[in-house]
């Protein structure tokens, strides 16, 4: 199982629309936002396919969203 922190950058004064969009999202939890264009979020899936499929479909999905940033990666099956 893959935990990551991931910043997603949106275009300005999005970031409020994309959390809306994004909230319930399965395995992306939002953690908090700057108000303007940045949302910090966690994400908890399979493995780091999974993250990057999860990436670049935000990237299709939402064309509010510019880019999708890991901030911190980490598995938990290694202990």
């Amino acid at each position: 199982m893959i935990v990551a922190g991931v910043v997603i950058e949106t275009c300005e004064g999005a970031a409020s629309r994309v959390a809306a969009r994004l909230a319930g999202r399965p395995g992306l939890t939002l953690q908090a936002g700057d108000g303007s264009r940045r949302l910090a979020a966690v994400w908890v899936g399979p493995d780091g396919q999974s993250l990057e499929r999860m990436g670049e479909a935000l990237l299709q999905d939402d064309q509010e969203v510019l880019g999708v940033f890991p901030t911190f990666v980490g598995d938990d099956s290694e202990s």
